[in-house]
């Protein structure tokens, strides 16, 4: 079975030889990759479009890959016949039975127009935009960001506005995408019921997601963590919901004086000048400074920035919890990783996470928003051990279930070869009719 892979982000082993600007990143989708690969009668390639690149094809251990030049935001643009020919003389090359795309969050799947009807096409269903543009929408109410725009941003760089006006003007070719494309893989209820309201005749495969190898490694343990210490996947944008977690902890310092908030991918800092920020920063940002320095946290917050997944799997290990406060979330890879390595979770119940999580069994839940009932969430485990203990060990089995290595590549061989089996016998009843 030939399967040709089209991802957003380029696989670690080809990016020194890729010319271009690369989109750095393919580390969460490898495991299942090399997964898959490694199942019997299984060959497999893989293309990634390069801002500023050419085409290009290398082969390594036993894998093709390939990439494409495109322009800034041309795949976030209807697709046109020039890019799409691009993809095809790759296809062309590999000759794949089925072609699997990941993520509907660029202009991909539109190939389901050009690529010849014979070949299958499969999308795996990760954020979907027109779901996210309520979702910030809903994060930023009663937060006064526009007051907090830099020049940058309000010259139309960068900033909420700019990214609601990108992400509405995207939603009309997810849309497109949707109803156009015939097979999707999901995990979630959430993401399965989507699927059903924008195109309820499509077919539906449950497949699940590998993790990054480290946190099949690590466990954490309670009498090793530091007490009071919150881990948060991610500070970058309003839709995560760190300003709800900040909220919180102003009320949970008044019991917890110690407590503190470890946060990655933080695209700010609390040193930077007055200057730099009215010129420079991203609204966001500013309105994540003037919280800290109004909710008196500056002492509570430890600010990071990128960090590799060992990295991560130890901040995992320290935390007392993890947080995931977000305010929309399909199947977030932060939460399958807390839950691997066992780490206690606090987490919004919006979108796919109620499919992963129970309240009160693996994690603890809280309405998006509710910065009150985070608190009072955090603080129960903060002062039951026992039910710290509890939420770890369920979290760590259902994760270890969900993220099983060798059944989940099984599963999607099962899954590729079941829509190779439908598609060819729907396209052999249409040439018969």
């Amino acid at each position: 079975m030939r399967i040709l892979w089209i991802t957003h982000d380029l696989f670690e082993v080809f990016l020194p030889y890729v010319k271009g600007q690369p989109t750095k990143g393919g580390s969460w989708i490898a495991p299942l990759f090399y997964s898959i690969l490694r199942q019997p009668d299984v060959t497999l390639a893989a293309v990634t479009p390069v801002i500023g690149g050419e085409e290009q094809k290398k082969e390594i251990d036993g894998v093709t890959y390939y990439s494409i030049g495109i322009r800034k935001n041309e795949n976030m643009s209807p697709m046109s016949s020039d890019l799409a020919y691009r993809y095809i003389s790759i296809i062309n090359d590999f000759q794949p039975d089925i072609i699997h795309i990941h993520g509907t969050e660029k202009n991909f799947a539109l190939l389901r127009k050009f690529v010849d009807g014979r070949i299958p096409i499969v999308c795996s269903i990760q954020g979907i935009v027109s779901c996210c543009i309520n979702g910030l929408n809903c994060s930023v109410v009663n937060t006064g960001i526009k007051k907090q725009r830099s020049v940058k941003n309000r010259i139309g760089r960068g900033g909420v506005s700019s990214m609601l006006k990108i992400w509405k003007k995207y939603s009309g070719i997810e849309r497109e995408i949707y109803r156009i494309n015939r097979y999707f893989i999901g995990r979630t209820a959430w993401d399965k019921a989507q699927l059903a309201s924008m195109n309820a005749g499509a077919y539906y495969f449950h497949g699940e997601e590998l993790l990054r190898p480290v946190f099949y490694e690590e466990s954490w343990n309670l009498e090793r963590c530091e007490r009071y210490r919150i881990f948060v996947s991610s500070a970058e944008y309003p839709l995560k919901g760190f300003h709800t977690l900040l909220q919180a902890v102003a009320i949970l310092k008044r019991e917890f004086p110690d407590v503190k908030i470890v946060a990655p991918l933080s695209s700010f800092s609390l040193e930077s000048s007055k200057a730099r920020d009215l010129l420079f920063a991203e609204d966001y940002s500013n309105y994540l400074k003037s919280e800290i320095r109004r909710l008196k946290l500056e002492s509570n917050i430890v600010l990071l920035g990128r960090l590799s997944a060992e990295e991560m799997a130890a901040e995992y290990r320290k935390a007392h919890l993890f947080v995931l406060p977000s305010f929309l979330e399909n199947s977030p890879n932060s939460l399958g990783e807390s839950m691997m390595i066992g780490t206690p979770a606090v987490t919004s119940a919006v979108g796919g996470v109620t499919s992963i999580v129970r309240d009160n069994e693996s994690s603890l839940l809280f309405p998006p928003g509710d910065h009150a009932l985070l608190a009072y969430q955090i603080a129960r485990i903060f002062t039951n051990d026992t039910l710290a203990l509890r939420l770890s060990a369920h979290a760590r089995e259902i994760a270890l279930k969900r993220h099983n290595v060798t059944e989940t590549a099984r599963q999607y061989c099962r899954i590729y070869s079941e829509i190779i089996r439908q598609h060819h016998e729907s396209s052999a009843g249409t040439s018969r009719a």
